[in-house]
């Protein structure tokens, strides 16, 4: 009887040395479409529909051929933030498009162009 005893106690351990190891794979696994806090979220300096340019920019450029601007904003707003919002949905930016004004095609203009000169500059 005590060995049967001993049997399964050794049988409850590895069970629950298994059970932790899990526990502990689960823990460094997250959802990268959901930012679950301030700290998962890419901060940037642009207004709501300097954003979206960027965004229509990329696509409209060929920089994802299988995205369209939709599903490109649905996979990547929600961790975006910027210094009045943390964190965007696909519709807030989308609904920017009618705030594009001369002032935000300029900013993205001249991010682009430095873009543009540092690409240059490595070598």
């Amino acid at each position: 009887m005590k060995i049967i005893i001993e049997k399964w106690n050794a049988t409850i351990n590895l069970l629950e040395a298994i059970q932790t190891g899990i526990s502990d794979l689960n823990k460094g696994f997250r959802n990268p479409l959901i930012a679950s806090s301030t700290a998962d979220l890419i901060q940037m300096p642009f207004r709501g529909s300097e954003i979206y340019l960027l965004h229509k920019a990329f696509i409209d450029a060929g920089g994802a051929a299988n995205e369209n601007y939709k599903t490109l904003l649905e996979k990547t707003a929600s961790s975006i933030s910027n210094k009045n919002q943390k964190g965007f949905s696909a519709q807030s930016l989308i609904k920017y498009s009618d705030k594009v004004d001369y002032e935000a095609k300029e900013n993205v203009k001249r991010f682009l162009q430095k873009m543009i000169r540092n690409i240059d500059s490595y070598d």
